[in-house]
């Protein structure tokens, strides 16, 4: 049995949720680690969750089972959250944690794990292409750039030539043959590097299925339409990538003007939205020992305007 536990936790509980709140939102709920945390350290409040997943929300919602009507689960892409505004919901507090779930490495089945093997999907809902479908289709160049672009992955013009000629004699269905694959393209003095060398090719083509960078501006404006003044939005990312994105988009929205210098008056008519909380967040010493996934983890804190 799998034991997943949510990162910077405590983090979320001390400045992201405030004893006050009545309604927080968590928008990527998993297996409902930090929403379990929330409803048990705050009595008073009631949580709404959301999961592009129909099957981890189902495990979320047999975990908040004690909680019984303090807790309500959508199957919703967290870019979809403002349609919450049709349920009059309104939220006092928000988390997006960018994460993938322990579940879907080892109990999904859907071959997000280059150790185990399983058919080659990645998906996070049915929609759209699988990674199947990527590594058999898409051409040569195509596949070298989604390994560039979403995993910054420097062997990406061998790993895509080795991908090619390896289909043309048989199909890439499974998520241990494209491990094998992926490591026999890279040079045997890197393969010894603590990280499996299929780790970006993984990660890129995952990301690449999912539209997961596609996401995360719409859904932080979606979110924080949900929010009220005053309340806090947390995000927390597990790369680069994704943390540049929340950190451009916060200083945008943090700013009053966006005027260039040289204009002595504002025309640009820009509405400041928010309010940045402090410097972003890592784990600390004792969670990067309990946790180590934390390790990647980075926390962001917004409050609306």
């Amino acid at each position: 049995m799998y034991v997943h536990t949510p990162v910077m936790l405590k983090y979320v509980l001390d400045n992201v949720v405030s004893n006050t709140d009545k309604m927080f939102l968590d928008c990527t709920l998993g297996e409902g680690g930090h929403t379990e945390a929330v409803l048990r350290t705050y009595p008073e409040i009631r949580v709404c969750g959301l999961d592009r997943d129909a099957e981890i929300l189902e495990v979320a919602r047999n975990r908040m089972r004690p909680f019984a009507d303090r807790f309500i689960g959508f199957q919703m892409n967290f870019a979809e959250a403002d349609s919450l505004k049709e349920k009059s919901l309104l939220f006092d507090s928000a988390l997006i944690d960018l994460g993938i779930s322990v579940f879907h490495y080892k109990i999904s089945g859907r071959g997000f794990s280059f150790s185990r093997e399983e058919p080659l999907d990645m998906r996070l809902d049915s929609d759209g292409e699988s990674v199947a479908d990527l590594v058999n289709n898409l051409p040569e160049n195509e596949l070298r750039n989604v390994l560039y672009k979403y995993a910054e992955e420097r062997f990406a013009p061998m790993i895509a030539k080795k991908i090619a000629d390896y289909r043309k004699k048989q199909s890439i269905t499974l998520s241990t043959q494209l491990a094998e694959i992926v490591t026999s393209a890279i040079p045997a003095k890197f393969r010894g590097a603590k990280i499996h060398p299929a780790t970006k090719t993984f990660q890129a083509l995952r990301i690449a299925v999912n539209h997961e960078l596609d996401y995360i501006e719409p859904g932080i404006r979606a979110v924080l339409s949900l929010l009220k003044k005053g309340g806090r939005l947390g995000v927390i990312t597990f790369h680069s990538l994704e943390d540049k994105i929340v950190k451009n988009l916060f200083k945008y929205m943090s700013l009053e003007c966006v005027c260039p210098p040289k204009i002595p008056k504002c025309v640009c008519t820009k509405v400041k939205e928010v309010e940045i909380i402090g410097k972003s967040l890592t784990a600390d010493d004792d969670e990067l020992r309990d946790n180590p996934p934390s390790r990647s983890a980075r926390l962001r804190i917004v409050e609306k305007v």
